[in-house]
């Protein structure tokens, strides 16, 4: 691997430790917040990649938001200041105490994978008194074209809802009192540097929007991910992922209602 990384100034250090280059961070974080400005979007962190606190400070200071994939990084996210209204809880198999620890603290939105777990919050919210803000994760079933093991959007991986299974659980919905469907979430990878996966998400994504407004829910929030790769051969090269081109993407193809 080709690096600049200074290694002649850490050799002195006789422990295990991870070393930042935070103004690295800083000028990607600058990308991003330019490039998704441009277009009103809205930035949320997965902290999944990583909770150092210190880290998620510095993104903090940026304006965005964060995806938590458990209730303890949704703790993790309000100890590092945080809003509430700033952070989406996604994940399967959330807990029981990890929903009561969104709807505590009023957080933006449950990004659902399951009917299931659709019913959970609306048994837990109700028990509380309180009304759930979610957003349907569908399996849009697009190739991100990257390594099958962190692949998310085919129909055969586990994550998110069917498309097929989308009138029931719109039905289901019309029924539940404790819940407001405030979005549709999609995530189709990790590790993706084919822009194309991207366009082939819009094109799905349209799809499916045409079909909840045509039974008269518009969603208001349209959640589409899926993370920009990092050349691991030689990162000085192109250290800051090509951002501007990510969101033009989703701003040329996306038919925002």
């Amino acid at each position: 691997m080709n690096s600049r990384f200074p290694l002649n100034k850490l050799q002195s250090i006789k422990t295990p430790y991870y070393y930042y280059d935070m103004d690295l961070l800083e000028q990607t974080l600058t990308k991003v917040r330019q490039e998704a400005g441009k277009y009103g979007f809205v930035v949320h962190y997965a902290i999944k990649a990583n909770a150092n606190p210190l880290i998620l400070e510095m993104i903090r200071t940026f304006g965005m938001g964060v995806d938590c994939v458990s209730g303890y990084e949704v703790q993790r996210a309000l100890d590092c200041g945080f809003k509430p209204s700033g952070i989406v809880f996604a994940g399967v198999g959330k807990a029981d105490w990890e929903i009561e620890l969104g709807l505590d603290n009023n957080i933006a939105c449950f990004n659902v994978e399951s009917l299931p777990e659709l019913e959970i919050i609306n048994e837990i919210a109700a028990a509380k008194g309180l009304r759930a803000n979610v957003a349907i994760r569908i399996n849009p079933n697009v190739n991100a074209r990257t390594h099958h093991y962190i692949t998310t959007g085919l129909k055969e991986n586990k994550f998110g809802i069917n498309q097929w299974d989308l009138e029931k659980v719109l039905s289901a919905l019309d029924n539940m009192k404790n819940v407001n469907l405030e979005g549709i979430h999609f995530h189709i990878g990790s590790q993706i540097t084919d822009l194309s996966s991207f366009k082939e998400l819009c094109t799905r994504v349209n799809e499916i929007q045409e079909w909840f407004v045509a039974r008269q829910h518009c969603p208001r929030i349209i959640n589409v991910g899926g993370g920009l790769g990092i050349d691991y051969q030689d990162p000085d090269l192109n250290p800051i992922p090509d951002f501007e081109g990510y969101f033009k993407v989703f701003k040329d193809g996306l038919n925002i209602m």
